[in-house]
């Protein structure tokens, strides 16, 4: 429904109160900060807090000395390299420095990040950096037992337009917390220029590490505390027996909320972006509203969401929840979804109909967490003769060969046919040949944890309970002679941890070398950083491929508790109707796109049929990272084409365009001599997103089947 068409109320008068000049923020704690007493429903044309809402922080924003997206760095600085900051107390940095180091980035503009997407760099002055002033509040969800707290963030933009008002919600990406930088400098961003409120919610995930033999976690602003201080305020702190007993027993150790809140959150993704919608609407109304009666709702303003990998996940949940019509319009970029196949699902793909598999992400996550250290020996070099990015740092990779022929999961007893044939168990299994230069850099950076983390979530396992001899630990962080072994974390190093990580697993310090990491409890030469375990099965360092086959039989249905889980967060692919686009890369080897957007789109087209209103973008030569060094030369940004995606969607709501027909788009690889040298991309590498595209790059669905040219 466009911004034109919905019934509008009676413009009211109101005032934007000033900000003080030369004020860098101001900091309110909420009057109304404890939880909130649930009370009878109120009268529904009132403004009343949900009984949910917990209102934590409110921070004004002058655009100079501070802001909304860059926290006062400025667009034009962070192009020229990352910005430096130095804590003035490393042990007790502030909240407003902790900000900054989260927001502050390299923007390689070589990607196209401030000509074709993002920023733009036409649009800066020597008076104007791209700075957003505005109001940031800070607030969380929770079911009144004070262990959810779910994060959720308001921004709205000193120019938010009260005439055409509009919500455009944010997921937050991955696993990562609020302040992400690219969910505020690209997707947040794009909606603060449509002068719109953003609201971000951190899916229940946030940057939620706790340090267990400190005691301490982190708060929603990432300032740290004890445990025992902080009464319900924490992020997350776990449940534990013994704590004292715990630590003799394993020392250095960390839970983290993902893996072991016990609460499964990804099966109430949707709920968690509803809701953080119910809060921008409830603030927007406390701030602009004259009187205590609503003035802005769900009638007469626009919501967009707006979410990449599992906030995509979460953005598509959203809108098959939305059964009274809150959202107006869906991006979900790269989506980690996982679609319940309630009939058969077909593939047509160069005129061969190709059964799609129902499997899960556990399922081929622990499968690629497998046989991806011994394929990396198979995949080819390139015309340069040189081997895919970060083979070369898999120093045991033939070792995991080895261990695999041993343990009766490989036949062949060459080391060159034992990688040949876990490469082709990966094509077979959904990864393709387009894909094999980022398996030893997916390996390499984090694809053991990712195996893990989503089956610790879905089982809703216990810092406790060890699962499969892991845990999570500080490791050593020496250059030259680390091995992976454990080692407490030097003094100050947990403050800018809420900064530095993702919100997840590995913490890393440099590109080789963790700070936090999974481990493996069991190893021979004791404890290790998996990278560096020697498996007690084998006797030899292979990746701890005892813990791998441990995960995949977990993910095999040898778990009722995994199995329950997973059930709670498959996807029905009814979409109530929402104008929805999906970007998949179709080079994303980490969420395949057999088993995510193509199910999930043929899915759609059987729920809803012909009044479905999704479409689907495929991109080629793009996959589920940056393309930065090492794949600038052989990968797209996807970012680009999320934006574009938002843009046709905000040009239909609010001018009602035709919407374009669902695509293959065929881009154009950057090139270059070799990694790291690939030249500035343009507009001739990113192919745009046409309303009516040529007929060999038309996808069709219907009725359960996608059609895919190739």
């Amino acid at each position: 429904m466009s911004i034109n068409q919905k019934n509008k109320r009676s413009s009211l008068f109101f005032a934007i109160g000033a900000i003080c000049a030369g004020m860098s923020f101001s900091s309110i704690t909420l009057a109304n900060n404890d939880r909130p007493i649930f009370q009878s429903e109120a009268p529904k044309n009132l403004n009343v807090q949900p009984a949910w809402l917990i209102l934590k922080d409110r921070f004004e924003y002058d655009g100079d000395k501070d802001d909304l997206v860059t926290a006062g760095y400025g667009f034009s600085k962070m192009v020229v390299a990352l910005p430096e900051l130095k804590f003035a107390n490393p042990l007790s940095p502030t909240m407003h420095e902790r900000r900054q180091l989260r927001l502050g980035r390299y923007i390689n503009s070589h990607l196209g990040e401030g000509y074709l997407y993002g920023f733009r760099f036409s649009g800066l002055t020597p008076l104007f950096d791209g700075k957003v002033a505005g109001t940031e509040f800070l607030a969380y969800q929770d079911d009144g037992t004070g262990t959810e707290n779910v994060a959720m963030m308001l921004q709205i933009p000193l120019d938010f337009d009260t005439q055409n008002p509009c919500i455009v919600a944010v997921p937050a990406s991955d696993s990562t917390s609020l302040y992400d930088a690219k969910d505020l400098q690209i997707r947040g961003l794009w909606g603060l220029k449509k002068n719109c409120a953003v609201v971000y919610t951190d899916k229940g995930l946030g940057n939620g590490f706790f340090d267990i033999t400190n005691n301490k976690g982190y708060l929603i602003n990432g300032q740290t505390e004890r445990a025992d201080s902080a009464q319900n305020d924490l992020q997350f702190k776990p449940t534990l027996a013994d704590r004292n007993q715990f630590i003799a027993n394993y020392p250095d150790r960390f839970a983290v909320k993902q893996l072991h809140s016990q609460q499964n959150p990804e099966a109430k993704w949707g709920e968690y972006v509803l809701k953080s919608i119910e809060f921008a609407f409830y603030q927007i109304n406390e701030e602009f509203a004259p009187t205590q009666e609503i003035r802005f709702n769900k009638e007469n303003t626009l919501v967009i969401v707006y979410g990449a990998s599992d906030g995509g996940g979460a953005a598509l949940k959203a809108g098959e929840l939305d059964e009274n019509g809150l959202i107006d319009g869906i991006v979900a970029v790269n989506p980690q979804i996982q679609p319940e196949h309630v009939i058969p699902l077909t593939l047509n793909y160069q005129g061969q109909n190709i059964p799609l598999e129902q499997r899960s992400l556990i399922d081929y996550a622990t499968y690629g967490n497998l046989f991806m250290p011994c394929a990396t020996m198979a995949v080819g070099k390139n015309v340069e003769n040189r081997d895919a990015p970060f083979t070369e740092k898999l120093f045991f990779a033939k070792e995991r060969c080895q261990s695999l022929y041993e343990k009766g999961l490989l036949t062949s007893d060459t080391l060159e046919g034992q990688a040949k044939e876990s490469l082709d168990k990966l094509h077979q299994y959904g990864w393709t040949t387009e894909m094999d230069k980022q398996l030893a850099f997916q390996y390499f950076t984090n694809y053991s944890s990712y195996a893990y983390k989503y089956i610790s979530s879905l089982g809703r396992y216990g810092v406790e309970e060890n699962l499969c001899d892991y845990s999570i630990a500080s490791v050593d962080q020496e250059r030259i002679m680390h091995n992976g072994k454990l080692a407490p974390l030097a003094r100050g190093d947990f403050e800018s941890f809420w900064s530095k990580g993702n919100g997840t697993i590995p913490v890393i310090h440099n590109i080789d070398i963790s700070a936090i990491d999974l481990v493996s409890n069991v190893s021979e030469e004791g404890p290790r950083r998996e990278l560096y375990t020697m498996s007690p099965s084998t006797h030899r360092i292979d990746y701890n491929l005892d813990g791998a086959i441990c995960l995949r039989d977990l993910a095999m249905q040898k778990s009722s508790r995994v199995q329950e889980g997973l059930n709670q967060v498959l996807s029905s692919g009814y979409l109530n109707h929402i104008t929805t686009f999906i970007v998949h890369g179709r080079d994303n080897s980490q969420v395949l796109p057999n088993y995510s957007a193509r199910p999930y789109v043929a899915l759609n087209s059987y729920v809803e049929g012909s009044a479905s209103k999704l479409r689907y973008f495929e991109i080629t030569n793009s996959s589920y990272f940056e393309a930065k060094i090492p794949f600038d030369d052989t990968l797209l940004s996807i970012d680009y084409y999320g934006e574009s995606a938002a843009d046709w969607l905000w040009s239909n709501l609010t001018k009602g365009t035709s919407l374009p027909d669902s695509q293959v788009v065929h881009t154009v690889p950057r090139g270059g001599l070799r990694p790291g040298f690939a030249p500035a991309a343009t507009e001739k590498n990113f192919t745009p997103i046409l309303q009516s595209p040529r007929p060999a790059n038309l996808i069709q669905v219907s009725d359960g089947t996608i059609t895919i040219p190739k």
